[in-house]
């Protein structure tokens, strides 16, 4: 039998499907000729986009028929460049903009200096490009964005944590995670949970705690030198969020709702010649029903009546759907409204932020709510004040185990060939006082999936609070004293 993965589909649901095609190129100097790394390649009015290599080479989806690309890389001009249909492979050369050359952007420690005089590659992403197509990680949201660094996952539904990979592997045995620092202070993004044979869950990490509504900016710091600054938590790089505040001269009120979909995509190649049983015979009692639940090696299906471990009858036919039939559609629905307001002597930024994802699996899902707080005042002429609060009170239900086989409700793939799923339904005994686990192989380590979701108890509360408060005192135009100081708390 052939392993099978189940992969996740994300629709952003004002988004129509559209036909798409494979479109390759490279993003050059104009003078030069060399490859521009980093490059932001994106399809003019859609949600296709990309980042180029470290060559400037790059290859994305876009949709079919001609189209408009939106071509920008820091210290160069945007261009835009129509592409035919049936152009599939292009060069697009860029020109040094000076008007573009004096970009700010933040660096270690929060310090803001002009990109062309930073000696390390560094890559910023906005945040209205995180709140697109959202994840409920908000570190998913990075992927195809910058050069060079790798997000990858499991599928433990909403609010599972993010695997990142910045600047290849750092160790034999392991690679780890980059630092993550919000507003100048690192913070805790430990993987919460782990999967093993006998159990575990993916508990998620420390910036799926994050809204995508709070950020500002997102920058990735990949030389040595530039997470020199944090030590050895910075061995596998930094990425230093900024967070949103208030606008000078405004007073703004904003609302920003957001659905997405989650839906299961089958990708599986069983086959569907011959049916549950053993040694090329089908069972013909509930002992040999029970035992070749999830064995297909038994004769031909040809439509008979055949018994299965609860003793009933079933058309020895191929089932074709158990996955989608099992798996729902999971929406997910974010609301956050915010408030703020600025002078020159200081500004302010309040939001509230709700999220209610579902999970695939039935009976399973993700809530949180967020409140972040940005303050910046100044004291007197030379003494400002900053103060970052963001609060998280996140209840999840059910998480799915992720083990080998117990209490893993992914189970429902291993059934035999003519198996419905639906008879599997509800788990357990409903006769019994202790609604004891309805078997359905001879191997009691796999558990019944409909069990899982209708008996399981796998629910998890998080509250945590993440501050910041930094002071700077200007003792002349070019020297001043800055001190931070960082509180993160984590209750499971």
């Amino acid at each position: 039998m052939k392993h099978c993965k189940l992969l996740f589909l994300l629709l952003v649901i004002n988004l129509a499907a559209v036909a798409q095609r494979e479109l390759h190129g490279v993003v050059r100097d104009a003078k030069s000729g060399s490859g521009l790394p980093s490059a932001t390649v994106k399809v003019q009015g859609k949600q296709f986009q990309t980042a180029t290599k470290e060559d400037g080479s790059f290859s994305f989806s876009v949709p079919s028929g001609s189209v408009t690309l939106e071509v920008t890389f820091v210290g160069y001009g945007t261009k835009s460049v129509s592409v035919g249909e049936n152009e599939n492979d292009l060069i697009i050369a860029l020109d040094e903009s000076t008007s573009e050359l004096s970009q700010v952007i933040v660096t270690a420690l929060g310090i803001s200096k002009e990109a062309r005089k930073v000696g390390y590659s560094v890559t910023k992403v906005d945040g209205g490009a995180l709140t697109q197509a959202r994840e409920s990680n908000v570190a998913y949201s990075l992927s195809g964005r910058v050069a060079g660094l790798n997000v990858s996952g499991v599928t433990g539904g909403p609010g599972s944590s993010a695997k990142i990979l910045l600047r290849g592997m750092t160790s034999i045995t392991q690679a780890g995670s980059p630092l993550f620092v919000i507003n100048g202070v690192p913070m805790d993004n430990t993987q919460r949970g782990a999967s093993g044979e006998w159990g575990g869950a993916d508990n998620g990490d420390g910036i799926a705690n994050i809204n995508p509504d709070d950020i500002e900016s997102m920058t990735v710091l990949k030389g040595a030198s530039a997470s020199a600054l944090y030590g050895t938590r910075a061995a596998n790089g930094v990425i230093l969020v900024t967070t949103k505040s208030g606008k000078k001269g405004t007073f703004s009120v904003e609302l920003n709702s957001n659905a997405t979909i989650d839906k299961a995509i089958d990708f599986t190649d069983y086959q569907y010649v011959y049916g549950q049983g053993q040694n090329g015979a089908k069972p013909t009692n509930v002992n040999e029903a029970l035992a070749s639940g999830r064995l297909s090696w038994g004769s031909r299906l040809d439509g008979s009546q055949t018994i299965q471990w609860n003793g009933n009858q079933y058309p020895y036919s191929a089932v074709t759907d158990n996955i989608s039939k099992f798996y729902r559609t999971g929406p997910s629905f974010t609301n956050t409204v915010s408030v703020g307001s600025g002078t020159d002597k200081g500004n302010f930024r309040l939001s509230l932020s709700n999220l209610d994802a579902k999970s695939i699996m039935p009976n399973s899902g993700l809530k949180r709510n967020t409140v972040n707080l940005n303050i910046n005042q100044t004291i007197w002429e030379k003494l400002n004040v900053s103060v970052m609060l963001n609060y998280v009170d996140e209840r999840s239900k059910n998480r799915p185990r992720l083990s080998d086989g117990p209490q893993n409700a992914n189970n429902i793939f291993f059934l035999a060939a003519n198996v419905d799923q639906s008879i599997l339904a509800p788990g357990y005994d409903l006769n019994s006082p202790n609604g004891s686990e309805t078997k359905w192989n001879d191997n009691i380590y796999e558990t019944n999936p409909y069990f899982v979701i209708n008996r399981g108890i796998n629910d998890l509360e998080r509250k945590r609070l993440i501050g910041a408060i930094s002071a700077r005192y200007n003792f002349t135009d070019w020297l001043y004293l800055q001190g931070r100081l960082g509180y993160d708390y984590t209750n499971d």
